[in-house]
């Protein structure tokens, strides 16, 4: 059986073969005063970001315009992210693969405790 500290030290080596500086955009949506404020803020982590195996693309069209977007990433992010504060919120980001937004959030638990976060990542074009 696999330790809480031992999968989380298999998370940073696994974030360490190919690690990636991100800055997320945090966009929260509170009821003040009877109306809708929302506080932007951002937070800077150490992630991998990795290809999915099934590209699925699709285009949006509305309109503002057209996109297009594809689920084929996924992120792995190690415990001390901290990512179930945000898991309500959208979060988005920069990254080399193009503007991201993270679409789910899977914690990675061993015996109660959060070793690191899997997530699903969506590119917005």
């Amino acid at each position: 059986m696999v330790t809480a500290n031992e999968r989380k030290q298999d998370i940073i080596n696994t974030i360490e073969q190919n690690p990636m500086e991100i800055t997320i955009a945090v966009s929260t949506r509170k009821i003040v005063n009877g109306a809708w404020s929302i506080d932007d803020s951002s937070k800077t982590l150490t992630v991998r970001i990795f290809q999915q195996k099934n590209p699925e693309v699709s285009v949006i069209s509305d309109t503002k315009g057209t996109a297009d977007t594809s689920k084929k990433y996924g992120m792995l992010a190690d415990h001390n992210a901290d990512l179930t504060d945000l898991s309500e919120e959208r979060i988005e980001f920069e990254s080399p693969y193009g503007k991201m937004e993270v679409l789910a959030i899977y914690p990675q638990i061993v015996k109660g405790e959060i070793c690191g976060y899997q997530c699903e990542l969506k590119r917005v074009s």
